[in-house]
């Protein structure tokens, strides 16, 4: 499974909270599940919490970095480049980050390619937008969990989550422990995924 959390208060979610939940969850029930962190977080995190060597955790930050403050963004490349070699999982951390604008970003650069005749109008399709994308490096969540009470994606991951489930949750980010990500994931595998189909296509293959 591929899963996202959106927290949902900004006051809420701190280092500390995202370390005890790769502590305290993924590490314990499911090491292969990657998590994409929907928060307002700056660089100091999990390399001085000694999370990252522990559980070979590769740092990635997706979003328009270059508009953070000079000491955000030196903090955020030091933790990306500190943790590449980390191989075990990835964790991904949406700063400074718009659906909106990473999507016109993609529109923007397919212009200027044209524009330098590196691309035709026929080779914009799906594969190229998605290659486009802040999230070129991973898959598409197959699970996205919002929790806080909120029932809404707020901008986030719209191309990318497009054929994903959906499970919103009334806990706070900092209370999520692994009780809470075993529901989610059981709640994900009562779902039929279509994809687009309907129920009776998926079933008869």
């Amino acid at each position: 499974i591929y899963a996202v959390i959106i927290a949902k208060d900004k006051k809420q979610v701190t280092p500390n909270a995202i370390a005890r939940m790769f502590a305290d969850g993924i590490k314990t029930i499911a090491p292969a599940i990657g998590v994409c962190v929907f928060g307002y977080m700056i660089g100091a995190m999990f390399t001085d919490l000694g999370v990252t060597d522990e559980m070979l955790t590769f740092i990635r930050y997706i979003g328009d970095i270059e508009k953070l403050p000079t000491p955000a963004r030196r903090r955020v490349l030091e933790c990306m480049e500190n943790t590449k070699n980390n191989k075990r999982m990835t964790a991904v951390t949406a700063l400074n980050y718009s659906s909106r604008w990473e999507l016109t970003k993609a529109m923007r650069d397919a212009v200027r390619e044209a524009q330098e005749g590196r691309i035709t109008p026929e080779d914009i399709n799906e594969e190229y937008v998605t290659n486009h994308l802040e999230t070129n490096f991973m898959t598409d969540p197959d699970l996205l969990i919002r929790t806080g009470g909120e029932l809404r994606i707020s901008n986030y991951l719209l191309w990318q989550c497009a054929y994903s489930e959906f499970y919103f949750c009334d806990t706070y980010w900092p209370d999520f422990h692994e009780e809470d990500l075993h529901k989610a994931i059981a709640a994900y595998q009562q779902r039929q995924r279509r994809f687009g189909k309907t129920g009776e296509q998926v079933t008869q293959g």
